[in-house]
């Protein structure tokens, strides 16, 4: 079974190239892996920004889990939003990613918050009905808008 637990501020690069992974499978271009060293150095260690979740299995690191803190009226506070989410595919469909996903849920509730969201891929139906086993309610989707 893999070691679940908060990423610390030695676990940068691994956490960032497991980030930098799911971007690219999702066909995205990352950012440099420079680039993405002051937001994680944001939520290593538990930060006030949010906080990182690893998993462990074997030597190998084969998932991470990024979430962030935010305010809102309509939550009445604080809440977690599911930045990125990503199980290397080596050990898809094992329970890895339903563990990181508690744990990371878990985490979110013990720092007062009341509500978890998070976006899927545009063809994500697989993603949603992970998400779903866990608990998570479909309420529509997630737009963007950059300038």
């Amino acid at each position: 079974m893999p070691t679940i637990r908060l990423a610390t501020a030695r676990d940068q690069d691994v956490a960032i190239d497991l980030v930098r992974r799911l971007l690219t499978e999702l066909g995205g271009t990352p950012a440099s892996a420079e680039a993405m060293a002051p937001v994680f150095g944001r939520f290593a260690a538990d930060g006030p920004a949010g906080f990182v979740v690893l998993a462990e299995d074997d030597g190998r690191f084969v998932s991470v889990c990024t979430v962030s803190f935010v305010e809102a009226l309509r939550s009445v506070g604080r809440y977690a939003i599911i930045q990125e989410m990503y199980v290397d595919p080596s050990v898809r469909s094992s329970g890895v990613g339903m563990e990181v996903l508690r744990f990371a849920l878990e985490h979110a509730v013990s720092r007062g918050c009341g509500m978890v969201e998070l976006g899927t891929p545009y063809q994500g139906e697989r993603q949603i009905q992970f998400y779903q086993r866990a608990g998570f309610a479909n309420v529509g989707a997630r737009l963007r808008w950059r300038p």
